[in-house]
Parts: structure tokens; sequence; C-alpha cells
């Protein structure tokens, strides 16, 4: 998603999974839906064609922007007619949104590569240091300065390997012009209920609680 940073809005198609809750920055807990399966389509709701040798590939080998994205549950979401629930699928506009991570596993991928080249380094070293023992050397300083640089240039590309594993990830913000594609026939002993902005405004994460329960009731039926 990327390359589509800071670009004008696109249309997405995905499938509805469930409501959920995270805490932000501030500690409050915000509302958020779970998205899969998330396609470039056109405002027609008509897949545009993706080739990249870096998609996602979904159950039927298709290349899709996403396998999976968290969106914050906003106005538009509650607009709809009818609740949405697992399996469902939409298609609406929305921009590419760029934020700060720091998930263990990226963290710890950054971290080795800073330890292989510590150990390649140190590997580096402790041969000059046993050819300069077993060996005289007339150019002593010139050769400590050759290895030094040979340190350094591994360095430098750690470092560079490191940036290219950026500590963002992207997601989708301003979403809007929402549209049921398909709605599921619903599982026995359960009906679909009707979104309430208003209420969702006036007690908060009560409601979206209410909500997000119902979404897991659902799939555990």
């Amino acid at each position: 998603m990327a390359e589509y940073f800071g670009k004008p809005a696109q249309f997405y198609h995905a499938t509805f999974d469930h409501i959920t809750h995270k805490i932000n920055r501030q500690h409050q807990k915000i509302p958020v839906i779970l998205l899969t399966d998330v396609y470039l389509v056109d405002s027609q709701d008509k897949k545009n064609r993706l080739a990249n040798k870096n998609d996602f590939i979904d159950a039927k080998g298709k290349h899709i922007i996403a396998d999976h994205l968290w969106v914050k549950l906003t106005k538009p979401w509650l607009e709809l007619p009818q609740e949405l629930l697992q399996g469902d699928e939409i298609y609406f506009q929305a921009n590419v949104e760029q934020y700060k991570i720091t998930r263990a596993d990226t963290i710890m991928k950054r971290n080795q590569i800073w330890d292989a080249m510590i150990k390649k380094n140190k590997r580096i070293e402790t041969s000059w240091n046993y050819y300069t023992k077993h060996h005289y050397r007339k150019n002593f300083m010139t050769s400590l300065r050759k290895m030094r640089a040979k340190q350094q240039e591994n360095i430098t590309e750690a470092k560079k390997l490191q940036m290219q594993i950026k500590l963002v990830d992207y997601s989708l913000n301003h979403i809007c012009k929402i549209h049921v594609v398909l709605l599921r026939k619903v599982k026995k002993n359960f009906q679909r209920e009707t979104y309430n902005y208003v209420r969702f405004k006036n007690q908060g994460y009560k409601y979206s609680a209410w909500l997000a329960a119902r979404t897991m009731d659902y799939i555990e039926k």
C-alpha cells in the first residue's frame, strides 16, 4: 500500500470480519474494524489488475492490496442500513495513511541485521589480529586502516539494510462512500441489527463494545 500513500483517494473492496477495540496513545479505547482480502477497485467496484511481485495473494491466487487491515469505526460505517457481519463484502473510497509501528518481529529483524554485522566485523578483526601476530607486516598502519575501512563498509551496509525495514505500516483512513456488495445469509438464531449513529455518539464505548460483542458472538456461533 506504500505506493498509494500521499496519492488521491482510491476505491477498495474488502470483506468485513469483526469489530474490536485498540488502545491509543491517550490510553483511550478506539473501536476498529478488521477487514480482510482488500482489493483495489474502480468507482464501480471493478477490480484493478495488480501484478507486483510483492503483492499479497488471496485464496484464489489473485493479487490483493492487503490480506487484512484494521480501520476505524467512524460515522460512514454506522450510516449503513444494516449491521455488517463476518463474510459480508463492501467497497468504499479511502486514503492510505502511514503510522509508526513498534512490532516485536520488525524490531527483531532490524536487530538481527546489526548483530550479524557485529559478528562479521569481529571475524575480520580476529583474522587480522591472528595474521599480524604470526606474520611480520611492513605496512602495519596501512593494513590496520584497510581493516577498519572494511568494518566501516559493513556498518554502512547494515544501516542501509535496516532502513529498508521501515518502522511504519499502512492502513486506510477517511473512509467514505461505503457500498454493501454482498450480505451473507445470517446464521440460524441470529438477526441483523440496524446501526444507530446517534446512540454511538451519545454512548461511545458502551455502544461500540456492544457491537463488537455481537460480531464476536456471531463468529463463535
